[in-house]
């Protein structure tokens, strides 16, 4: 009878049988943790908070190094990296090999990709060698806030803005152009770019995405979330588990394969470069694409696997599905993504309240004002500050929502939330179930996360304008 190699001794074949069913477990458990965050992923576009530039401008507009900086020449994309082709060329080699050298679980990007600064299609060569999608919407423009005028410049249709074939949510906000040459504040540009790896830096990038520049990437094929979905092509940039179990991990190795942290760091890397050169409008609108991973990770629903269950609970969760009872695998799915729903719109009615009345003084916005104390930023903080304050939040966040939010909405797996009438009237429904305390709670909960944003930005944005001459 033919027996694997590793069967020759006892010692291996005892190995190999451990092998095999780590290996066997491992198919379906990828498969139900994939579904999980597919789930997560379809929420609220994919983001982590409703419209980033919302609880990023309390943020810049206090912090003097960026709100009294002078106006800076808007450059387009294309200008900037035919201006500087020789220097990015010798800035994203070095990076790359950093990377290669520093991050354990990076997908090095093809060699073929490199940047060269002798060839004809500049532009193209940039875009695929820091590996986004070709077909985002890369020109200047402004994101209006609430009530913000438009200073006599054209407004934009979504479409020239974002990339998605369903632009519903993005047709409630404005968008402006600018033009080469123009003059716009640091504080503009950054509140706008913030928003930009939502409108589809990210999207189509793996080997099952069906796109050219999924083929040609690197990145293999797509850990988790669906790749036939537009917006779940994003998942992986926008979610980092970096602190779940060392046994689910060792049982779900493609946890690791997610990438802000490569985001965060080329980005800032970038900036950096643009500022050094005098290409400030890039240095600015670099940052603000890195400052939204770090936006990102201080969400525990994209630090967390499943906030608020343990290890064993979604292992045994697993093995039921591998028994032949899928209903606890259905029920886990269709509460995370009710509760990471729930979450997002209490978020969004706050914010826009605030906006819309004019009011800054709740605890949201004075979490996002204060003068807080920050960290050194180093090539470690995202990961080992960032990602993990925010995965220690998440029992906590799980508590809050069972605590203070209608047992419809968050523990109720018959229930859909998404799409629903009662989520567009979580507010009201809070009030009526626990008065205006559930509203403090849940407001106060949610300045907790908003300080940890707070913090997080102000020492990424200081970290990069340390290096501005």
């Amino acid at each position: 009878m033919f027996l694997p190699k590793c069967f020759k001794t006892k010692h291996l074949k005892t190995k190999c049988l451990k092998n095999q069913f780590k290996s066997k477990l491992q198919r379906p458990l990828k498969l139900t943790i994939s579904t999980l965050l597919c789930s997560c992923m379809l929420v609220g576009n994919a983001a982590a908070w409703s419209e980033h530039s919302l609880i990023t401008y309390p943020i810049l507009n206090t912090m003097p190094e960026v709100a009294e900086q002078a106006p800076v020449k808007v450059e387009t994309l294309a200008e900037f990296v035919t201006a500087e082709a020789q220097g990015l060329e010798t800035l994203l080699a070095s990076n790359e090999a950093w990377l290669r050298q520093h991050f354990p679980y990076y997908k090095p990007r093809p060699d073929a990709l490199a940047f060269n600064a002798e060839a004809s299609d500049l532009l193209i060569r940039f875009i695929h060698a820091i590996r986004i999608n070709p077909n985002a919407r890369i020109n200047p423009y402004v994101q209006l806030l609430p009530g913000q005028d438009t200073q006599g410049r054209r407004k934009m249709a979504s479409s020239e803005v974002a990339v998605f074939t369903n632009l519903d949510h993005y047709n409630a906000m404005r968008f402006v152009e600018v033009k080469s040459g123009d003059l716009v504040t640091p504080l503009e540009v950054l509140v706008s770019a913030n928003d930009d790896p939502d409108n589809g830096l990210d999207i189509g990038l793996f080997e099952d995405s069906n796109t050219e520049a999924g083929k040609l990437y690197g990145f293999g094929k797509q850990a988790f979330g669906n790749p036939a979905l537009e917006y779940g092509t994003q998942a992986p940039f926008h979610m980092g588990f970096y602190h779940e179990s060392s046994i689910l991990f060792a049982l779900a190795p493609f946890l690791r394969d997610t990438f802000p942290d490569y985001r965060v760091h080329m980005y800032k890397a970038l900036s950096e470069y643009a500022f050094s050169t005098g290409h400030d409008y890039w240095g600015w609108r670099f940052m603000g694409w890195g400052m939204h991973y770090v936006g990102d990770i201080a969400q525990s629903y994209h630090s967390t696997l499943q906030p608020g269950v343990s290890t064993a609970s979604s292992l045994w969760t697993n093995a039921k599905d591998m028994m032949g009872y899928p209903q606890a695998k259905i029920d886990a799915i269709q509460l995370l993504s009710n509760r990471h729903l729930v979450l997002e719109e209490f978020q969004e009615i706050i914010t826009k309240k605030a906006y819309e009345d004019n009011d800054f003084s709740n605890a949201l916005f004075k979490a996002l004002t204060k003068q807080t104390r920050v960290v050194a930023y180093t090539d470690n903080t995202f990961v080992e500050v960032f990602a993990k304050n925010s995965y220690d939040k998440s029992d906590k966040l799980a508590e809050y929502l069972e605590r203070w939010i209608p047992e419809l909405l968050v523990s109720d797996p018959s229930f859909e939330v998404d799409g629903s009438q009662e989520i567009e009237m979580i507010v009201e429904m809070i009030r009526d179930q626990h008065g205006e305390e559930g509203i403090t709670q849940m407001t106060n909960l949610l300045a907790e996360f908003m300080s940890d944003h707070n913090a997080n930005t102000r020492s990424f944005v200081r970290s990069i304008l340390s290096h501005k001459p």
